[in-house]
């Protein structure tokens, strides 16, 4: 399945009622579901790395919010708190982080790719659970003074 048919799939599924579509498409498989407010969550479990170079962005990506810097997901996947369930998270609320300390874990197409800290601050608010997936561009984190 070439990049521009997932692009195809996602914009038909948006644009449909469907709130949750599973499919076996040439060369991978992929789960698309609608949140509550009409956003696609896509969780591919099976994609070529050209594919994945495809949907990778920088994990310093973030925005200014009124209460901080809000730490988006740069990736689609499944998000972890901590490198193995037997350990504490990396970060609870209240806690000290600075720049380029470890966040989260977000695991894509089998491989863990590492959230860290854009800035220095406190950790105000977590808006997602061990083993959630995540969209591109979700909210995981704010940062505050």
């Amino acid at each position: 399945m070439e990049i521009r048919e997932v692009k195809e799939l996602l914009k038909v599924f948006d644009e449909s009622q469907s709130t949750y579509l599973e499919a076996d498409v040439a060369g991978g498989h992929v789960k698309l579901m609608k949140q509550s407010s009409g956003d696609v969550v896509s969780k591919p479990t099976q994609v070529s790395v050209e594919k994945a170079d495809a949907l990778e962005t920088s994990a310093e990506s973030a925005k200014v919010a009124e209460e901080g810097t809000n730490v988006t997901a740069p990736l689609v996947g499944v998000f972890y708190a901590a490198a193995s369930p037997e350990e504490p998270s990396f970060v609870q609320v209240g806690d000290k982080v600075k720049a380029g300390d470890t966040l989260c874990l977000i695991e894509a197409m089998k491989m863990m790719n590492k959230i860290v800290a854009p800035r220095d601050g406190i950790v105000r608010k977590v808006y997602v659970k061990n083993q959630d997936a995540v969209g591109y561009g979700d909210i995981l984190f704010t940062i505050g003074d």
